[in-house]
């Protein structure tokens, strides 16, 4: 059983949610980065799997799960270094999904002394959205009114469904559990979604222009029944990193970690385990 620790950690108009468990081990920490329709527990699987030889954190972003966000400019991945420095961790591998991987992206570009890999589950970006389903055309609709109801149902259909997928062709409890997350997050008086275009904060020039500047090991995992749009923004971004592969999880949607998790999770040990070799 994982014995893990909470912790609150204050940054500039926030306080976040951590936990922590296992031990330094096979290499640098690994620290997860959750997508940004759900919240931290979208790790519940690799969180536990991955304490047994490595030191794992994890956190709830500013503005989801547990934590709070107020008003006033802020940064993801300047988030990230307080989280990290918070914690006595100088290097770690990046475990990230969604916006997510967009806060690891510009962390890695911001401090790539301090990454060591990046694992990307359904990469997305800032001001990069799907929109040529009908479902994700509903999910922005909804955005733009923040109708909380219309916001669980169309990014559950965008996003956990896909384009292609019935509700009852997803695996049940990974919906159920998607979709309990989601709520979480809409149902907020105050969240993310609901201060991001006032407040948050974008590195100039973006990622995406300087993506020939990471230099680590970078696996891109997408989902065959993500959205078009984040299919090809996974291959946008390994033609754009010298030392990125990407990987196609086949009957998985945007959070393809939860539909294929011992698939990830060889995926994650295996670019670790490569990492490893390579400073030996």
């Amino acid at each position: 059983m994982t014995t893990s620790t909470t912790h609150w950690i204050d940054v500039d108009h926030a306080r976040l949610y951590a936990e922590e468990a296992g031990e330094a081990g096979e290499g640098d920490a690994i620290t997860m980065l959750h997508g940004f329709l759900v919240d931290s527990g979208q790790w519940d699987t690799e969180f536990v799997s991955l304490a047994k030889t490595h030191r794992v954190l994890r956190y709830d972003a500013r503005g989801f799960g547990r934590s709070t966000i107020e008003s006033g400019r802020y940064a993801h991945h300047k988030d990230l270094a307080t989280v990290l420095d918070a914690r006595g961790i100088r290097r770690t591998a990046l475990l990230a999904c969604s916006g997510g991987a967009a806060t690891a992206l510009d962390f890695t570009l911001a401090h790539p002394e301090r990454v060591s890999a990046l694992i990307l589950v359904g990469a997305g970006y800032w001001g990069r959205f799907a929109d040529s389903t009908p479902a994700a055309r509903a999910f922005l609709q909804a955005l733009s009114t923040m109708d909380a109801n219309g916001l669980i149902d169309s990014s559950l259909r965008a996003f956990t469904d896909g384009p292609c997928r019935a509700p009852n062709e997803v695996d049940p409890a990974v919906r159920k559990h998607t979709e309990a997350m989601t709520t979480r997050l809409f149902k907020r008086e105050t969240s993310y979604w609901t201060r991001a275009a006032q407040d948050q904060q974008v590195p100039q020039p973006s990622a995406l222009e300087r993506l020939h500047e990471i230099d680590v090991p970078v696996v891109l995992i997408v989902g065959s029944e993500d959205q078009m749009e984040v299919r090809h923004l996974t291959q946008e971004l390994a033609r754009g990193m010298a030392h990125a592969r990407a990987l196609v999880m086949d009957g998985a949607g945007h959070h393809a970690n939860m539909e294929a998790p011992a698939q990830v999770l060889a995926e994650i040990r295996n670019v670790l385990r490569l990492k490893t070799q390579s400073a030996a």
